[in-house]
């Protein structure tokens, strides 16, 4: 009986073909769509997420309790090799950044702007996050005397400056005097995080500390840790060795991308909702239609002696059909969609000076995941089912014999 009402499922679908294909198109479209747009709108937050780690923050930054509330010299984290030590002690981290960095004024012959210089090591920088490939021109490189200094691409930009260029910083150091410095820019980098684009400019540790009279000191020690698995370990681990700083997770630092993955969490569910509806209505329609078209069918098989579960099974299945075939073309129209943007990519250099403004990039790659599969099928799944209880009340409440007679619809 299960494969009659299927089978009479299949043929009454195709029926009316092009009522059917509009329906399943519009399921399929509108989910094509869905996860093209969740894939995209994912890629895009974890790009910030990935570049403020690579960049800044790491999985795990360290500061002085007071520094982050007053960037001042006198909050710096000292003694660097003992925190060094801690860290060759801990399996679980892989790299680590030590920074020295100090707010300022820089200046070339024409314009001069506030702006952050940050002594680095340009070796445990590319171990740490691979700075060097975020250079677009000149090198990666200090020169062989140290007198060189990388500089973020938008500040480089407001203050018209070019591979070679000479500047000044001007800085107070740590014993209250103004010192000023002077290098020539060796390469311009691009990281898509605003913090360093538009305000950093790179010098050499060495050069650096010698610039502030301080030494075996950093403002920030940036960890990166091979599982994120252990980074709740790692964080209690240095928090019971150095319980007199602050050792903070990336997370803590910016809160501000954790809300927007909130967001986009919100956003995708209400996108979900859409898509339900809009399963759920065509679906409804069709089947609405379909059976008070069929009414005196029914009524007929019903009257023979059919049982009415039968009836109502076949009427699941064709509204089951619909939906299936509508989110197999979706799903296969979102896997293509999702695999080019997550390869070429989307090009959105049309709109680069305002999607740096807020650290997204401008060629922006989609994320493509198993469970956007499984969250649009039940969308679909449960859109189908509501979608034919209205339908299947009315067939409920007929009385087959007064329908035949044509004495009621």
């Amino acid at each position: 009986m299960y494969k009659i009402a299927q089978h009479l499922a299949w043929l009454s679908i195709w029926r009316r073909k092009t009522r059917s294909l509009m329906v399943i198109m519009m399921i399929a479209l509108s989910l094509s769509g869905l996860l093209g747009l969740q894939g995209l709108y994912d890629g895009m937050i974890l790009h910030l997420i990935n570049t403020t780690i690579r960049s800044d923050s790491g999985e795990i930054s360290l500061y002085n309790k007071a520094y982050r509330l007053n960037k001042t010299l006198e909050y710096r984290l000292t003694h660097v090799s003992n925190y060094i030590e801690a860290f060759s002690e801990i399996e679980a981290i892989e790299a680590y950044s030590v920074r020295l960095e100090k707010e300022g004024l820089i200046a070339t012959a024409h314009k001069s702007l506030g702006a952050v210089l940050k002594g680095i090591s340009l070796e445990n920088e590319q171990h740490f996050g691979g700075l060097d490939a975020f250079i677009t021109q000149g090198e990666y490189s200090f020169g062989e005397k140290d007198q060189k200094a990388l500089i973020g691409a938008a500040l480089a930009k407001k203050l018209n400056l070019n591979i070679g260029s000479r500047v000044i910083f001007t800085a107070q150091d740590a014993t209250g005097e103004i010192n000023a410095i002077s290098f020539r820019i060796s390469g311009i980098l691009k990281t898509g995080n605003p913090t360093i684009d538009d305000h950093a400019v790179f010098v050499s540790m060495e050069k650096m500390s010698k610039f502030l009279n301080v030494y075996q000191s950093a403002t920030q020690i940036a960890l990166r840790v091979k599982d994120t698995q252990s980074l709740p370990t790692v964080q209690k681990e240095l928090q019971k060795r150095f319980p007199d700083i602050d050792v903070l997770r990336w997370d803590e630092l910016y809160p501000l991308l954790i809300q927007m993955q909130e967001w986009m969490t919100i956003f995708n569910l209400a996108s979900y909702a859409i898509v339900f509806v809009v399963a759920a209505l065509g679906i409804f329609g069709v089947m609405l239609v379909s059976v008070l078209e069929r009414m005196r069918e029914f009524s007929i098989m019903l009257a023979i002696g059919t049982p009415y579960k039968t009836v109502r099974n076949q009427i699941i299945m064709e509204a089951s059909f619909l939906g299936f075939i509508g989110y197999m073309a979706g799903a296969l129209g979102g896997w293509i969609f999702l695999l080019y943007m997550s390869t070429a990519g989307v090009d959105m250099r049309a709109f680069e000076a305002g999607l740096e403004l807020y650290g997204y990039s401008a060629v922006m790659y989609a994320n493509m995941h198993i469970y956007y599969f499984f969250q649009a099928f039940f969308a679909v799944f449960f859109a189908t089912l509501l979608s034919v209880i209205w339908p299947l009340r009315k067939l409920k409440k007929i009385k087959p014999i007064q329908v035949i007679q044509g004495k009621m619809l």
